[in-house]
């Protein structure tokens, strides 16, 4: 289980700043706001596009989310739980993880090359 992070730190849950928050990481658009549009919830919309285009790679890919974290035996950080946890929004991801699968899905490289570039994550 993940600790809890400290008071005064930066880290919240993904989902909690995208309505409808069940959809995160299941459609290939964006999500309305909750709340302000500031870079909390421009950072969970970028994690909503990114996990829906790693969600249809590992689908059209490998058998399941569990055969895909298989084959990263290499990566310790990169267990079946915390995968599933960022895919749905409950937790951040980390700069680690976007490599990750930016190395392993042109698909992702490809997305993330044009959310940055556009610097509009909500233009996606």
């Amino acid at each position: 289980m993940p600790k809890k992070p400290k008071p005064g730190g930066s880290v919240f849950e993904p989902r909690s700043r995208l309505s409808p928050a069940g959809g995160f990481g299941k459609v290939s658009i964006p999500l309305a706001p909750v709340g302000e549009q500031d870079a909390q919830f421009d950072a969970a919309q970028f994690q909503h596009l990114i996990s829906n285009a790693v969600r249809e790679c590992v689908l059209a890919q490998h058998d399941s989310l569990r055969s895909f974290v298989e084959t990263l035996k290499a990566e310790p950080t990169m267990s079946y739980e915390r995968l599933s946890r960022i895919l749905r929004g409950e937790t951040m991801m980390t700069m680690t993880d976007l490599l990750i699968w930016c190395s392993q899905f042109e698909l992702v490289a490809a997305l993330v090359a044009r959310l940055v570039a556009t610097d509009r994550v909500n233009a996606a």
